[in-house]
């Protein structure tokens, strides 16, 4: 059955990626979470999709050339431990490694290695190729997906087979592609055949999402991803 993945919490009802956009997604028994990591300055990993603090809060701060008390001085920008440790046990946790910083890896690996929880329900994603492949070094046992736009990528839609090539050529383990209509039952079915783990992202309307579940992906991600999963099921 699909997993419902809160993307980067409940964030259509609570800040994105903040302590109480996941504390709300565990709140409404989501089947996991969905989350994006960075590096500070100070070699905190912390809970933050982009580069910079101005979306999120009005205020031109860089991630990567601040410090985690300068970050909270800011905005409620919580660290990867924070998040996991809200965790309720049997909910998925997927990980998008931001940018190509190569202390990222290494730094998640040492969370993660203390990490109490089930590692079984922990997945690793990237758009950046060359994170993709660094992340197989250090995480061999997780499930690597690859985040990428299949129709821009190929200028089609490409087959299952081309897929395929394409991820493994990464050592990756699966892929996560923008929703599109183009991705039907036999295509996901096709790439689940060939060993991928199959998820999805960029759901921009319930029509699309629950055509995305309807075709079996094995996760999607979604800011509502609770009130989703209800229309589905």
């Amino acid at each position: 059955m699909t997993l419902f993945l809160s993307h980067r919490g409940e964030s259509d009802d609570a800040p994105e990626n903040t302590l109480k956009a996941f504390a709300l997604a565990m709140e409404r028994d989501s089947d996991g979470v969905e989350l994006d990591i960075r590096l500070t300055r100070d070699g905190e990993v912390v809970v933050v999709h982009d580069g910079n603090l101005k979306r999120v809060c009005g205020i031109d701060a860089d991630v990567a050339s601040s410090t985690l008390g300068r970050l909270r001085s800011l905005h409620p920008v919580p660290t990867l431990e924070e998040v996991l440790a809200l965790m309720k046990p049997g909910k998925h946790v997927q990980i998008e490694l931001k940018g190509s910083d190569s202390g990222l890896p290494p730094g998640l690996k040492r969370i993660l290695d203390v990490w109490p929880g089930e590692r079984k329900m922990l997945a690793l994603s990237s758009f950046e190729e060359e994170t993709i492949r660094r992340a197989a070094l250090y995480f061999p046992d997780l499930p690597r997906l690859l985040l990428t736009d299949l129709e821009q990528k190929f200028g089609r839609f490409p087959s299952a087979g081309e897929v395929l090539a394409y991820i493994r050529s990464l050592d990756a383990t699966g892929v996560s592609f923008k929703a599109a209509f183009s991705a039907d039952r036999p295509f996901v079915d096709e790439l689940r055949r060939l060993g991928l783990r199959v998820v999805c992202w960029g759901v921009s309307s319930d029509e699309l999402g629950l055509a995305m579940a309807r075709a079996g992906v094995d996760a999607l991600t979604c800011n509502h991803a609770c009130a989703l999963r209800k229309k589905f099921r």
